[in-house]
């Protein structure tokens, strides 16, 4: 090998490396602008901003995976994850920015949104999951006294463990109907079916749209709420 060859060899060994860094970082700086003006354009809301679990929680459980389906006119959810103690304040913020960028690079668009189930219809509902779960006729009401109430069936105990719940049509007494309030919910539109989720993203405004972390309907966060301002 002659000095020419192994310099030009050198040469062009340190120039490949140069393109294949050069064109990382362009890469990274392309993406991070496009996930940067994908937050502002879904209107996340910022740090300062948020009532997300990750600030307000000492314990924080962490969804991983997460299912849920119809029984009968009940929905279950049966959920998996961490539960983190006292995390520090600089992974409480990781969070809080690690979820609305999975959610801008999420290629599925999955998104559940903000509902109120009225009494009403908590009726038509119910009857439509009775008939589906039955394929009998739809048009048999289950009756006008209905609410839906959830429950929580089990909770996390340990570092992995999971969380699970329900939601269910539950009858009230003639004299309670009048009174009785719209129950706050999360639809998603994928399964046409509410979630029997609990927590602070019950409180922001009806038909919010909360995006997606991962690929379950309950792998969300008050991080992801296009909040309208």
């Amino acid at each position: 090998m002659t000095l020419e060859y192994a310099v030009a060899r050198r040469v062009l060994t340190l120039t490949g490396t140069s393109f294949a860094i050069g064109a990382t970082a362009g890469a990274i700086t392309t993406l991070s602008r496009h996930v940067r003006r994908e937050i502002q354009r879904r209107r996340y809301p910022t740090w300062e901003d948020c009532h997300c679990a990750f600030k307000s929680q000492d314990s924080i459980f962490q969804v991983l995976y997460s299912r849920h389906e119809q029984r009968g006119e009940t929905v279950f959810a049966e959920e998996w994850g961490l539960t983190l103690s006292h995390p520090p304040q600089w992974l409480r913020r990781l969070l809080h920015h690690g979820s609305q960028v999975c959610a801008t690079l999420n290629p599925s668009d999955c998104y559940v949104e903000r509902v109120s189930l009225s009494p009403q219809e908590a009726s038509k509902l119910a009857s439509l999951l009775f008939a589906a779960a039955t394929s009998e006729d739809a048009a048999q009401e289950s009756g006008p006294h209905i609410v839906w109430r959830r429950e929580i069936l089990y909770s996390p105990r340990h570092f992995f463990d999971k969380c699970m719940r329900h939601l269910y049509p539950a009858h009230i007494p003639e004299e309670r109907v009048a009174t009785a309030e719209p129950l706050a919910a999360l639809w998603d539109p994928r399964s046409n079916l509410p979630l029997p989720n609990e927590g602070e993203l019950l409180e922001i405004p009806n038909g919010t749209r909360i995006d997606c972390i991962g690929w379950s309907p309950t792998q969300i966060s008050y991080c992801t709420a296009r909040i309208k301002g």
